[in-house]
């Protein structure tokens, strides 16, 4: 289906141009797409493609390199992003969602869980991470509270040099120092603590 073919279709009552067969849909490289578009499932983008504002796109959707995504974008579950890729603000993406490297996420973004993020991802400010998100080498993470959702809490990288799981708040060292003897006090099973070591060594790292 081109370009010219969808603009074709009208919009419906609810202000959405939505292809006739939705699934599995094919559009090449260089295609420009305005605001508010529906794309179904299973629907594969060439490169340099350019998605306006609002735009949704369906489950096992698949994106080339060097593509462009508007602001307050959504995309379903799988859904596999090639590199170099640009979010905009407040985009909402599902679950075991695949960023290739170099990829930009924007302001307010919201990541499923089991998403993997390539090297050298940049994420902006008030991005939130679902559980089990995998980061590459070189994640670049904004200045706003840095927040990892844990298996029992979330840690919350809210006050400079702290970090906040459930109700105890201490500093990086502290944590760093003191996180085995405190998950044992708190009921922490010997897999949870492990996990909680990697996000505040994660949190230590990337936070402010």
């Amino acid at each position: 289906m081109t370009v010219e073919e969808i603009y074709a279709i009208p919009i419906n009552g609810d202000g959405w141009r939505v292809l006739p067969s939705g699934n599995w849909v094919k559009l090449g490289n260089w295609v420009k797409l305005g605001n508010w578009v529906k794309l179904g499932n299973g629907v594969t983008l060439g490169n340099w493609v350019k998605l306006g504002d609002g735009v949704k796109l369906g489950d096992w959707v698949k994106l080339g390199n060097w593509v462009k995504l508007g602001n307050w974008v959504k995309l379903g579950d799988g859904v596999k992003l090639g590199n170099g890729v640009t979010l905009g603000n407040w985009v909402k993406l599902g679950d075991k969602v695949t960023l290739g490297d170099g990829v930009k996420l924007g302001n307010g973004v919201t990541l499923g869980d089991w998403v993997t993020l390539g090297d050298k991802v940049t994420l902006g400010d008030e991005v939130t991470l679902g559980d089990k998100v995998t980061l590459g080498d070189g994640v670049k993470l904004g200045y706003s509270p840095l927040a990892v959702q844990g298996s029992r809490h979330l840690a919350v990288n809210g006050n400079p040099g702290m970090i906040q799981i459930g109700c105890l708040e201490h500093s990086f060292a502290d944590w760093k120092e003191k996180f085995e003897a405190i998950g044992k006090e708190q009921g922490y099973t010997p897999d949870q603590i492990a996990e909680y070591g990697k996000v505040i060594e994660f949190i230590a790292e990337n936070g402010r």
